[in-house]
Parts: C-alpha cells; sequence; structure tokens
C-alpha cells in the first residue's frame, strides 16, 4: 500500500480535544487555526494538560470564522467566543523556553475556564504582536504549539506500540496534525522531505513524548500502566534519553491538503538509532 493521508486534527487551543477535517489549509505556521488559542497562568506560564488533565476534556466547533463553541463535562452551559469583541490587552507569555506576546479575549472566558481548571488562568490569541520561531529553523514561525508546527505519525507505528503495550493505544493521545496509513512501521523516521497535496515537508526532528500521552482521550485519567510511554521506552529511546514516536515537521510552502491525498518521498534520511529491549 502506497502511504496516504488518512487523517487532519487540529487543536485549537493548546491542550483540548482535537477536531478532524477532511482538508487543512497549510500555513508556515502550521495548520490554521492550530493552537492558535493558549491559557496562560498568573506568571503568564502557558497552562497544559500535561498539569490539569481536565484541559484536555474540553471541546470545540467552529461556528464561523472568529466565533467558536466550547463544551466540557463539567459544565452545564457552553462557552461561546467571538473574536469581534476580544480585548486589546497584550500579555508577556512564556511557553517552554519561548517569551511571546499574547492576545487576550476576554474576562467572561477566563471565568468559563477558571470554574474548569479551579485556578486563575487567562485564554490569549495569536495575534498581530505575536511573533515567535522554531529552535532548529529559526526562520520558520509557530504559534502556540510545543515546539514545531506540524506532527505526523503513522498508523503503522502505532499498531507496532499496539502489539506490546499492556492496554490499548488510541491515536488521540498522541495529538498529532497529519496521521498517515502506510505498511511499514517507523518508515517516517526515514523520511527527510515529503509532499503531500500542494505542499512539501521537511522532517526537522524526531517528536519527544511526555507524560501528556498517557492520558485518556475520553476521561482525562492517566494511564495506572504508564502507557504509552512504558512501551515506547523499551524500543524507542534515543541516545539523548528521549523516547520517541512521530516526527515534526516543517513546511516549505502554504497549500491545501486532503485527507486521501498520496504522500510522496522527495528525499530520504537515515533513521536514528534506538536500542530495542523488547521482549519478542
Amino acid at each position: 500500500m502506497s502511504p496516504f493521508l488518512s487523517q487532519l486534527n487540529i487543536y485549537p487551543i493548546k491542550s483540548i480535544q482535537g477536531i478532524s477535517l477532511p482538508s487543512a489549509k497549510v500555513a508556515l505556521s502550521g495548520l490554521v487555526n492550530d493552537r492558535h488559542y493558549m491559557l496562560i497562568d498568573t506568571e503568564g506560564v502557558a497552562v497544559t494538560a500535561r498539569d490539569y488533565p481536565q484541559l484536555s476534556l474540553v471541546q470545540a466547533e467552529q461556528l464561523a470564522e472568529q466565533h467558536w463553541q466550547l463544551s466540557h463535562p463539567s459544565m452545564s452551559e457552553n462557552l461561546l467566543i467571538n473574536g469581534q469583541t476580544f480585548s486589546n490587552l497584550t500579555l508577556e507569555c512564556k511557553i517552554w523556553d519561548h517569551q511571546v506576546i499574547g492576545h487576550h479575549c476576554s474576562t467572561e472566558i477566563d471565568q468559563w475556564f477558571n470554574s474548569i481548571l479551579h485556578i486563575e488562568v487567562k485564554l490569549v490569541y495569536f495575534g498581530s504582536s505575536s511573533h515567535r520561531f522554531t529552535n532548529r529553523k529559526p526562520d520558520t514561525p509557530v504559534e502556540f504549539a510545543d515546539g514545531y508546527p506540524f506532527l505526523l505519525t503513522t498508523n503503522a507505528s502505532l499498531a507496532e506500540v499496539n502489539r506490546f503495550a499492556a492496554e490499548e493505544i488510541n491515536m488521540a493521545q498522541f495529538r498529532p496534525n497529519i496521521v498517515v496509513d502506510s505498511n511499514e512501521a517507523f518508515a517516517e523516521d526515514t523520511w527527510k522531505r515529503i509532499k503531500i497535496g500542494e505542499v512539501i515537508f521537511e522532517n526537522v526532528k524526531p517528536c519527544e513524548r511526555c507524560i501528556f500521552t498517557t492520558l485518556n482521550p475520553q476521561t482525562a485519567e492517566r494511564s495506572r500502566k504508564g502507557e504509552p510511554l512504558k512501551t515506547l521506552a523499551k524500543f524507542r529511546l534515543s541516545a539523548n534519553k528521549t523516547i520517541d514516536f512521530g516526527i515534526n515537521l516543517v513546511a516549505e510552502n502554504s497549500g491545501i491538503i486532503n485527507v486521501g491525498d498520496s504522500i510522496e518521498v522527495l528525499e530520504y534520511q537515515a533513521a536514528p538509532s534506538y536500542l530495542d529491549r523488547r521482549k519478542k
């Protein structure tokens, strides 16, 4: 089977549930509307579901451009977001080692999230005063994603993890933007440059996985068995002691990509080396 694009996902607010799309517009900074919003605490530091798992249960529905409806199991009322009513306030934000200006949305939105997380937070968006760039490609912009604009995973690699994991792992736990159907597990490690639809992507680095992957996407409960990290550590532990799954991409141009598009490998590279300690 030739590899093809099987799923496209955006996460409008950092750490909330994803939205699957049949097609997406690719900008250099990521899929349009992906991680465009982010919560920050009173110190301006990014708030994520790593520390506040209930955030991962927020669902978003786009009603129109700049208009979203949010829901959460603990909230009796949904929240409507209207981008045309946002405040003019800008705030200093910190996401990992990056300082970036965020544009404040509104106190009403903040209060809705405060009720879910039981801490004081503010929702900011990536606006005209916001500027952020990736580490390894300093000319490549990125909004509020962890480090790079795009994350690609493959169903074949997930199937290989599930062969050994103590419990069934769902792809949603890895929070990819681009999911590929292919025959060979971890073939993506060898893809240096690929073309999907109108867009050429470059593989910048493997994606380092964290405790976020252990959250159940439906319940926000952590895996008592430490999966999938426990299994991945047995055969995807790098020389730098990172646990890798998926690849971080940057785009060389903008354009449209669609579910069903073929994956054309333009250039290959040597795959990273991992010690395999699985009992087969």
